[in-house]
């Protein structure tokens, strides 16, 4: 499923009525058309009275589209015009007059006094459509509009938004003061502010409108980024006919006293995600060997050797990794000085797939020239918003106010990959994005990390590539909680259900 910047959504329409010849006036006719059948056949009953909030651009010409059918179809539509006229496009004035030979009520007002004096409670009506900014918009909401938007989110009506809620930016999903709708319908494909930044939570549930663009131009001038759904997502193949070797060896290196769940967690996610062979590779301590043999019964396990001065023998550890052919390093090790040269010298010496989480990931926040070491390899980074903050060395703030332009800089500049955790995570190698919406809030505990990076790698083991990988780990363990949510509720959703519950029908 495409989703498009802004400009990606300009340069469409451009193209489609410059190239195509599809006049302008045709896409809003059917963008409106579009949203009139959805509000028909989903929202309204046989005698239901809508709100419509209109602008002067073409979001609003949307919403004059969208009162012209309801109109026709018996309904009650009366449009709240909060633009001015005289700007309009004339696909949107050609509609805005139809609208009047039409005789629906058209209330003008572009201040909260002449709202005031019209007298009119929004409990009156049993639907409200938001046509007012659409995805033009950048700023912040101001004044008296910014009150109006309050009005419409106190009134305890279905709000249904044509395009992208009114006050969210599209590009960024910034939205200080913005429309909370129900639903928002969108022209064409979903756009960036539908999933990212505060624009989730304002924008619903979303509904693609297809207002005429042809296919063909998604491959001619294929969009960037992409919402990975059960259609797209990619897992590995199997066979019955395999054998374990087939479905690769995995090396972790994670645990440490006092963190030993998080390397437990981890591989008991590779093992379940279909990995055929893996070893974990712990510190060596008495008290660490009897925990993890223990717990990990069908995870072989690897104590990381010392020589005669109690340093890291790399000769035998080296020996032993050389055989993995994908490794996950981070999880539970700590951030301490040796640790650090030792996830140094693993870095500067390993080649193949690689996957950093956790405290890897701070390590190298506190020595940022590791990450030259990295840099053109097969590398996967996973961190959450607060590790990304301190890997990048900017406030979590300052990255929600544009978290795609920061994940495709830092991308670029390091050529790696980062999958970046969220309610929405996103994955960028810097030449493609892709959004993963699926999961609730039972994966807001600790240890859900941990478990993803196990997929991960497991997905890795069997041949997938970095970006499969990474999307589809985070699209299963989304689906799983949401599986899990069915029977349980999401606050009693643990790290360890989620392991249990991997593939399972």
């Amino acid at each position: 499923m495409h989703i498009l910047s802004r400009e990606e959504m300009y340069a469409l329409d451009k193209y489609t009525i410059e190239k195509i010849g599809i006049p302008g006036k045709e896409l809003m006719e059917n963008a409106g058309k579009g949203c009139s059948e959805f509000i028909r056949k989903n929202l309204l009953q046989s005698e239901s009275k809508i709100a419509i909030f209109c602008g002067s651009g073409n979001n609003g010409g949307d919403g004059f589209v969208i009162a012209k059918y309801l109109k026709k179809w018996g309904y009650s539509p009366t449009i709240f015009l909060v633009g001015n006229p005289e700007k309009m496009s004339p696909e949107t004035l050609g509609n805005f007059n139809l609208c009047e030979d039409l005789n629906i009520e058209i209330l003008h007002f572009q201040n909260l006094e002449t709202w005031n004096d019209f007298n009119i409670s929004l409990s009156y009506f049993d639907l409200i459509v938001d046509a007012i900014f659409g995805v033009g918009f950048k700023g912040v909401v101001r004044g008296w509009l910014a009150q109006l938007i309050e009005e419409i989110n106190n009134s305890g009506k279905t709000v249904v938004a044509v395009d992208i809620a009114s006050g969210i930016d599209a590009n960024t999903g910034q939205a200080e003061i913005a429309v909370k709708a129900d639903y928002t319908l969108t022209m064409a494909a979903y756009k960036y502010g539908h999933f990212i930044g505060k624009g989730r939570e304002k924008s619903g549930f979303v509904q693609i409108i297809d207002i005429g663009i042809p296919k063909k131009l998604y491959r001619k001038f294929p969009p960037k980024a992409s919402l990975v759904t059960e259609k797209t997502v990619k897992y590995p193949r199997r066979s019955p006919f395999a054998h374990k070797g087939e479905f690769g060896r995995v090396g972790i290196i994670a645990g440490s006293p006092g963190f030993t769940g998080a390397a437990i967690m981890a591989s008991r996610a590779a093992l379940r995600a279909g990995a055929g062979l893996i070893t974990l590779f712990h510190p060596s301590t008495p008290e660490l060997n009897i925990i993890f043999e223990s717990q990990l019964l069908e995870v072989m396990t690897f104590a990381i050797p010392k020589n005669d001065e109690n340093h890291i023998d790399y000769d035998k550890l080296w020996n032993k990794l050389s055989t993995m052919d994908v490794l996950l390093v981070g999880p539970g090790i700590g951030t301490a000085e040796n640790t650090a040269n030792f996830i140094e010298t693993i870095f500067r010496n390993w080649t193949k797939p690689l996957v950093i989480d956790a405290d890897a990931i701070n390590i190298i926040a506190q020595h940022p020239k590791m990450l030259n070491l990295i840099s053109e390899k097969p590398v996967l980074l996973t961190p959450h918003i607060g590790e990304f903050s301190r890997l990048i060395n900017k406030n979590i703030e300052e990255i929600l106010t544009n978290s795609i332009e920061e994940v495709e800089k830092f991308t670029k500049k390091h050529k790696c990959s980062i999958l970046l955790k969220s309610s929405t995570s996103i994955f960028s190698d810097g030449k493609s994005l892709v959004f993963n919406i699926s999961g609730n809030d039972g994966l807001a505990t600790g240890g859900s990390g941990d478990v993803l990076s196990g997929i991960i790698i497991s997905f890795l083991a069997q041949k997938l590539s970095i970006k499969d990988a990474a999307v589809a780990a985070s699209f299963l363990m989304g689906k799983t909680a949401e599986k899990l949510a069915k029977f349980r509720k999401t606050a009693s959703i643990i790290p360890s259900d989620i392991i249990e519950n991997i593939f399972k029908n």
